[in-house]
């Protein structure tokens, strides 16, 4: 590695990269002009159309290669297109019929198709890039110039059609790394495939097919005039993507959330469709900006998804329009943008947490509600019935009872001489019927006790779950409570007749626990209670004129209001400043 470093230092100073330039420039244009000179003087038995074109690709390949060195980026790829137009002229020399001339360049007739694939493999750097791509430029110049010289010095036609054959493999393993790489731009690629579909067809043309050689060559030969120029709109797209990556660093600086950030992205990719999808690990799945779940695109659709990596941990995929893709220039723009997605997804995997567990606290208070519901039914349809069964039974007794110890009404009927009177067992003839009159209040104060129990039992499935808010909604629910309150309650009602269970009940728990507050702590001589819709909203608030002073801190009440408010979506805002009564506002989203 130092003897390289080494001898690059020296290269670079005893010869300057401008003098190479130029040699390379003079070297290039001597042999171009003697070649087409050659070409246009001795090409006898080759047609007019032959010795015309066939000297332009060489000049095509020569002067992009100029044009590619004047930039220092370039200058790797600029020494290749020259040399390719150099080969070219080689290759020509064979046309010349000069005996000297044409042994001399024998060996590297065909070394033109090596330096063009050495050129396609290391685009756009100039350098070739894994060991497996070396080792296929290194077997292309064997075939292209050991196997043809071997086969020119034995004059076999079996190494010739060896060379052929071997060309042919070498130029579709190169295809193939090609696609697989994904580092050519589309014109490149375009020209490319041309290039070797025409190259292909020469070699198989000339060995099977002599008749199809002057149109074959033609079109070989004008494919190739166009390449060079694939190349130089290739480097220039290379040279946009770079500012445009080099604009998306600088506005990256800028960047405050997703939004600005996908529109960033989109801006440098040149797509404004595209969005952005962040990987959440626990989840192992994909959720978007505001933590929503998201899917990437199928394979073939019109979309796709190229994948974002940061120090080897996936961060999340850039989705865009599948007929813009450029893959260079997309892993560009993600490895630019890659700590600022990182940044995003862990806002997106936060967002996506808390809309979890938001989501978690609303199922909690629906399964709340529909337990408070059961309950309820459960009470109504068990306990309570019992009950008033057993007050029925115990209000037929007493009145059985008491209607066998009352004597009827009016005188005794003629001849029975006496009251009608019944007397238990062992009382004294006569005596008054004590025991029967204690059996009378025992039963009544019974029948009194059960009373009490279903009206205590009443309310307490009321508070469980108050009946009249699942039969009729929150406005019949609030005024059964306004009438029943221990202040003077005014209701002030602006919303729809119905609204979702969870909604109705919230404000149901907001309005009891307020007016119960006023009842017990404020003082209050009258309670304002309003119930209105505003957006997508519902906004009920509870009014006093008491002492004020509440703390949302002091009690659970509020507390577990809150909580169960928040756990909708929405807030609660308590004011109570001493002196100025109370307010209560819960604001829930309600659709």
């Amino acid at each position: 590695m130092r003897v390289r470093v080494l001898g690059y230092v020296l290269a670079r100073t005893l010869v300057p990269v401008r003098s190479l330039r130029i040699a390379g420039g003079v070297v290039f244009a001597g042999a171009g002009v003697a070649a087409t000179v050659a070409v246009l003087a001795r090409g006898g038995g080759l047609s007019a159309v032959h010795v015309a074109v066939t000297p332009l690709v060489g000049w095509a390949f020569g002067v992009a290669g100029v044009l590619a060195s004047l930039r220092e980026r370039w200058r790797r790829v600029g020494l290749l297109l020259l040399a390719v137009g150099l080969a070219w002229f080689v290759h020509l020399a064979d046309w010349t019929h000069i005996p000297v001339l044409v042994s001399a360049t024998a060996p590297l007739r065909n070394a033109y198709m090596a330096v063009f694939g050495h050129l396609l493999l290391a685009f756009p750097t100039g350098r070739l890039r894994g060991r497996g791509v070396r080792a296929l430029v290194v077997a292309g110049y064997l075939d292209a110039v050991g196997l043809h010289l071997a086969a020119t010095l034995s004059d076999s036609p079996v190494l010739y059609d060896v060379e052929a054959a071997a060309g042919v493999v070498l130029a579709c393993v190169a295809v193939g790394v090609l696609s697989r790489g994904d580092r050519l731009p589309a014109p490149v690629w375009a020209a490319a495939i041309v290039a070797f579909a025409a190259l292909v067809g020469n070699l198989i043309v000339d060995r099977f097919a002599p008749g199809l050689a002057l149109a074959w060559w033609v079109a070989f030969t004008l494919a190739l005039a166009a390449v060079p120029f694939a190349f130089l709109a290739g480097l220039l797209g290379v040279r946009l993507r770079r500012a445009a990556v080099a604009r998306l660093v600088v506005r990256l600086a800028r960047v405050g959330d997703a939004a600005s950030l996908r529109a960033a992205i989109a801006e440098a990719i040149g797509d404004p469709s595209l969005a952005l999808a962040f990987w959440v690990p626990v989840r192992q799945g994909y959720v978007d900006a505001s933590g929503h779940p998201a899917t990437l695109p199928d394979p073939g659709g019109p979309a796709v998804a190229t994948l974002v990596e940061r120090d080897g941990h996936r961060i999340g995929a850039l989705v865009h329009d599948a007929a813009r893709r450029d893959p260079v220039l997309v892993d560009a723009v993600a490895a630019a943008a890659g700590l600022a997605l990182d940044n995003a997804r862990l806002q997106a995997e936060l967002r996506a947490n808390v809309a979890e567990l938001e989501a978690s606290r609303t199922r909690l208070v629906e399964a709340t509600a529909a337990e408070r519901r059961r309950i309820e039914r459960n009470l109504h349809d068990g306990a309570q019935q019992r009950l008033v069964s057993v007050a029925f039974a115990l209000g037929l007794a007493r009145s059985r009872l008491a209607a066998t110890t009352t004597p009827p009404a009016g005188p005794p009927a003629a001849g029975d001489g006496v009251w009608p009177r019944v007397t238990g067992a062992g009382d004294p003839a006569g005596a008054p019927d004590a025991g029967r009159s204690d059996v009378v209040g025992v039963l009544e104060a019974a029948q009194a006790g059960v009373a009490a129990a279903l009206e205590d039992l009443r309310r307490l499935s009321q508070g469980i779950h108050p009946g009249v808010l699942a039969e009729r909604g929150l406005r019949a629910a609030l005024t059964e409570l306004a009438f029943t309150a221990a202040v003077p309650v005014r209701l002030e009602w602006a919303a729809p007749d119905r609204l979702a269970g969870p909604v109705e009940e919230t404000g149901y728990y907001v309005v009891a626990e307020a007016l119960a507050n006023a009842a017990k702590h404020s003082g209050a001589s009258a309670v304002v209670v309003g119930a209105a819709k505003r957006g997508g909203s519902l906004v009920v608030s509870v009014r006093d004129d008491g002492v004020g002073g509440a703390d949302e801190r002091a009690g659970t009440g509020l507390r577990g209001l809150a909580d169960r408010v928040a756990a909708l979506g929405g807030r609660l805002t308590l004011t109570s400043p001493p002196g100025g009564g109370t307010t209560i506002e819960v604001e829930v989203p309600c659709g």
